[in-house]
C-alpha cells in the first residue's frame, strides 16, 4: 500500500466528467463540470485515515473520483482504485465488502439534521487500519 499525506482540511475543485467506462467518471473526463468536494481528516491511523468529506456540488461518484484523484482512494473501491484487502496490526487480513463511504449525517433546511449510526462493517474496518471507535465522534463534530 502507499501511504498519502493529506493537509488537515481542504477542498477537492477538479471538474467530473465520463471515464473510459460509460458507467465511471473521471476527474477532467469527457464533457467535464465544475464539482466540489470539502474534506477535513478527522483521524489519521497506522494503516488509513478517517475522512469528513462535504459535497458542494452533486455529481455522479462525485467523492469517490475526487478521493481517488487526491491520490486517496477509497477503502473498498475497486472502480477508482481502493484497497479491497487490508492487513490488520495482527497480520489478520481483512476483506472489504464495500465501498468505505457512509452519510452519518445530512442537514435539510426547513426539515432538520438527520444522522445515521456507523455500520459495524465500517467500524470493523477502520479497526483494521489501525483506528480507535472515539475518532468517530470527531468525524462527526461531537
Amino acid at each position: 500500500t502507499h501511504t498519502v499525506t493529506l493537509a488537515p482540511e481542504g477542498s477537492w475543485d477538479a471538474p467530473i466528467g465520463r471515464g473510459q467506462e460509460p458507467r465511471l467518471r473521471a476527474a477532467f473526463g469527457k464533457d467535464a463540470v465544475v464539482a466540489s468536494t470539502r474534506y477535513r481528516v478527522a483521524a489519521v491511523a497506522p494503516r488509513g485515515s478517517l475522512l469528513t468529506v462535504t459535497p458542494i456540488t452533486g455529481r455522479t461518484h462525485q467523492i469517490r473520483v475526487h478521493a481517488s484523484h487526491a491520490g486517496a482512494p477509497l477503502v473498498g473501491d475497486r472502480a477508482y482504485g481502493g484497497l479491497v484487502r487490508l492487513v490488520s496490526g495482527t497480520g489478520a487480513v481483512v476483506e472489504v465488502s464495500r465501498i468505505g463511504l457512509h452519510c452519518a449525517r445530512v442537514t435539510i433546511p426547513k426539515v432538520g439534521v438527520l444522522e445515521a449510526p456507523i455500520p459495524d462493517d465500517l467500524m470493523a474496518v477502520w479497526r483494521a487500519l489501525g483506528g480507535n471507535d472515539s475518532a468517530w465522534a470527531d468525524a462527526l463534530g461531537r
